[in-house]
């Protein structure tokens, strides 16, 4: 009888077990999804009864083989093997499939295996298990730090140190869990089965605080199960890299204590070499709670010289935020020690990230070229997206700092500190009044000490500092007065978080309009591949308004944004052309999900502003780098 894939995994764990098995229990052992198993028992059952087995199901136990004897389990055993051993279905058919089956074959045989051999495995011709022999070549010379070796008569291999063998076969199930979303049913099972290995585990490292986010447990969890069986199978470590960067730190500790909770419920022994590996997983893929960076010599060197790039390309600051500067450390910390032992923290995000956070996705690579000159070693996809992730935390959660406000009260202090109150039951988180006093004793304030003045008395004299003016009792014109003040002053726009580098070009060669959205497609389409609303260049019907200004800056508006994103694109050419009569040189593409237009009248507003000052349009165009436009639009916002 002909079986599917699926269907023997879910006999072999119905003939394996004793007891009832849910959907769940089948999903979490197979990696199948539970719609899909349910999917698949009607399938399993009908092959079971032409078998002359009986498929019981209950709805509040699950599933079980009835009758079941050591004479009919090893009938049904043997179908089950020879169905495994000839079904064409059960063996990949993809080329990357048949790659990453060719590389763990040959690491879980660790001996040779002829290469018609592997062929007639795959059922495929020798001409094309070579060429997937050539490309998995790559893949574990690149990835792995391991390489093949072929030897006549025997065959092909792989060599290598024996912690790189067992990588593969970690990305192995860490894709299959990822493709078959079953991250979290991975965790439930053993959390909830309080008798298993795995919660064990995870009782260790709460007793010992290390903290851990769900995907790395899964990762670390999954990557001991393959140390015990590679343990098992007496290939263990026989020796650990240089550890001088984290000796001394208590995950050695909490690696001994798994070691010998994992020794005291399986027979396998961890030595030394196996418990310093457990340790570096530990400490490569637990989160930053509770550390302090200074392991590692350079680290602040390399944090400030990560700020002043990113400050020089775009105008973006990280300067004053002592919590980003705490973090982005640790941050920089561990992606020092994965790439120094080959260990990785897996972020399954990580081919989002780029359109979800396109500004911090530019930072993160300008973080990583200015480290990866330090360490002689590229960074991992996953090392990328976490240091996005962490720059757009801090891009959009920095808050402006209070303003310093000097309050005058004609009427007295009394009169002072009621006003005081009154302002900062609305204002607390935007204003600090440092102090308040009389008016006829503002010749002896230092004003530079403050942000500005509201005062209950007008004042006619010219101070170097701005002024409001209120009522002897504030009421809500004037809070409103205040109000109108701070959204002007205080929630300008970030330029140099609104545009990016990468939607930046200069120097642009074009003569006509279209040639100019071209362009703009050009670049979308290179960066967001997949976007679906760039399937066709129809950019320029989405055009909801062309704006242009009275020297040289146009800005195109597109009637829906292209994504979630701000998305707004900067194209300064070499000559202007003309357009509705206009010449245009400096040409804004505009895609935001700008919901009240503060945004684009905001932008407007300062281009207006702006075109007003020709000189100074002209003499950025002379060198129009992308710094200098940040610091262009800055000046007359």
């Amino acid at each position: 009888m002909i079986f599917k894939k699926n269907e023997i995994e879910i006999i072999k764990l119905l003939v394996s077990s004793s007891q009832y098995l849910t959907s769940y229990d089948i999903a979490a052992a197979t990696g199948m999804n539970r719609r899909l198993v349910r999917d698949e028992m009607l399938n399993v059952k009908n092959a079971l009864t032409s078998l002359g087995y009986e498929l019981i199901s209950k709805t509040s136990k699950g599933y079980i083989i009835k009758n079941k004897s050591s004479h009919t389990l090893s009938q049904l055993e043997k179908i089950i093997e020879d169905a495994e051993r000839h079904r064409e279905s059960i063996f990949p058919t993809l080329p990357n499939e048949r790659q990453d089956y060719i590389i763990r074959r040959l690491i879980e045989t660790n001996d040779y295996i002829k290469i018609d051999d592997l062929a007639d495995e795959l059922l495929i011709s020798r001409s094309t298990i070579s060429s997937d022999l050539k490309k998995a070549r790559q893949q574990i010379c690149q990835k792995y730090q391991l390489s093949f070796k072929q030897k006549p008569n025997y065959g092909i291999c792989i060599t290598g140190a024996e912690v790189n063998k067992r990588k593969p076969l970690c990305d192995y199930l860490f894709t299959k869990l990822n493709e078959s979303e079953m991250f979290y049913d991975y965790l439930h099972s053993f959390i909830t089965q309080k008798d298993s290995l795995e919660y064990g585990i995870i009782k260790i490292l709460h007793k010992n605080q290390i903290e851990i986010s769900d995907i790395s447990l899964c990762d670390f969890l999954l990557s001991l199960s393959v140390s015990i069986s590679r343990i098992i199978a007496d290939r263990v470590l026989t020796s650990s890299p240089d550890l001088s960067y984290i000796e001394g730190r208590k995950e050695f500790d909490v690696a001994g204590e798994i070691a010998q909770f994992i020794e005291s419920h399986v027979d396998c022994h961890f030595n030394e070499f196996e418990i310093n590996q457990i340790a570096i997983q530990l400490i490569c893929k637990r989160s930053s709670t509770g550390l302090v960076t200074n392991q590692i010599p350079g680290i602040e060197k390399m944090f400030q010289d990560v700020l002043k790039e990113i400050k020089e390309k775009t105008l973006i600051s990280f300067e004053n935020d002592e919590f980003f500067h705490r973090v982005f450390s640790l941050c920089i910390e561990s992606v020092i020690l994965c790439a120094t032992y080959n260990e990785k923290i897996r972020h399954p995000l990580y081919n989002e990230i780029k359109m979800s956070y396109p500004l911090a996705y530019e930072l993160a690579e300008i973080a990583a070229s200015v480290i990866e000159k330090e360490i002689h070693q590229p960074l991992s996809m996953s090392s990328l997206a976490f240091f996005a992730t962490l720059f757009n935390t801090a891009i959009y959660n920095q808050k402006p700092e209070k303003m310093k406000v000097l309050l005058l009260s004609g009427l007295g202090g009394k009169t002072g500190r009621v006003n005081s109150q009154i302002i900062l039951d609305r204002f607390s988180h935007q204003l600090d009044i440092v102090h308040y006093t009389q008016y006829h004793r503002l010749p002896d304030e230092d004003l530079q000490k403050y942000d500005f003045i509201i005062s209950s008395i007008p004042i006619h004299a010219d101070l170097s500092i701005p002024h409001i003016n209120i009522s002897a009792l504030a009421d809500q014109d004037d809070l409103d007065k205040i109000e109108s003040y701070l959204s002007y002053n205080i929630y300008k726009l970030r330029l140099e978080t609104l545009f990016q580098p990468l939607f930046y070009k200069n120097h642009l060669k074009m003569k006509t309009f279209k040639s100019i959205i071209n362009e703009f497609y050009k670049t979308l389409k290179l960066e967001y591949p997949s976007l679906r609303s760039l399937k066709n260049n129809n950019i320029i019907n989405d055009i909801d308004d062309f704006a242009t200004f009275s020297y040289k800056i146009g800005i195109l508006k597109l009637h829906k944004p292209l994504n979630s994103n701000n998305l707004i694109m900067v194209e300064v050419l070499e000559n202007p052309i003309i357009y509705n009569k206009q010449d245009i040189q400096i040409i804004i593409l505009f895609s935001s999900p700008d919901h009240n237009h503060y945004i684009y009248n905001s932008l407007t507003d300062i281009f207006q502003q702006l075109t007003s000052h020709p000189e100074d349009i002209d003499n950025f165009l002379k060198q129009p780098h992308y710094p200098d436009f940040i610091k262009l639009l800055q000046k007359y916002q």
